[in-house]
């Protein structure tokens, strides 16, 4: 820190248990290797997770936000493709639902951003819907071959947003204590 060596980890075996080191300034740096469903490395100064690193929820929040945003994306321009080549046999209702849960999911990680529970709760009731629209606008345009690849865009943007979740609540530390709830 600031030039100076502050600690050395002992080897792979001491950096999973965690370890503690003091800085110059008094305060303490803690580094642990965590294994759990995510591989992270948690890094925490006086207790609380330095932002930006694995271990802070937000870092995770905002993963799940651009997430969505680039779900919203991808969704609008899905819908418009769709819309495009097969017009004919797509009904409005279905096609005014489908393009407003798009904006919808890109509303809720605009909000993820600013109340993360509120956005990432919203996300994750509007990701299963939109899918079913889809499904319901692909099926009714006459390309029941999308179905797969529909359903797998949708895991992937739904995943960011539980482990976001997931960080909020149950974010790891050093200690390997629970977190204090902010």
């Amino acid at each position: 820190m600031d030039g100076v060596q502050v600690g050395q980890s002992l080897g792979k075996e001491s950096l999973q248990h965690g370890e503690l080191w003091r800085l110059p300034d008094g305060r303490q740096l803690g580094v642990r290797l965590h294994k759990g469903g995510l591989q992270l490395l948690l890094v925490e100064l006086d207790g609380r997770p330095v932002p930006g690193s694995q271990g802070h929820p937000m870092t995770w929040v905002r993963g799940g936000a651009y997430s969505l945003l680039l779900a919203c994306f991808v969704h609008l321009l899905g819908d418009g493709v769709l819309q495009l080549v097969r017009p004919e046999r797509l009904g409005w209702g279905l096609t005014v639902l489908a393009f407003a849960l798009s904006g919808a999911l890109g509303l809720a990680g605009l909000v993820t951003l600013r109340r993360p529970r509120a956005g990432l709760i919203a996300a994750v009731l509007l990701l299963p819907l939109k899918t079913l629209v889809m499904a319901a606008r692909l099926l009714e345009a006459g390309r029941p071959s999308g179905l797969g690849s529909m359903v797998l865009w949708s895991l992937v943007f739904l995943y960011p947003v539980l482990t976001a979740l997931y960080m909020l609540k149950r974010a790891p530390t050093v200690s390997g204590s629970p977190r204090p709830s902010a």
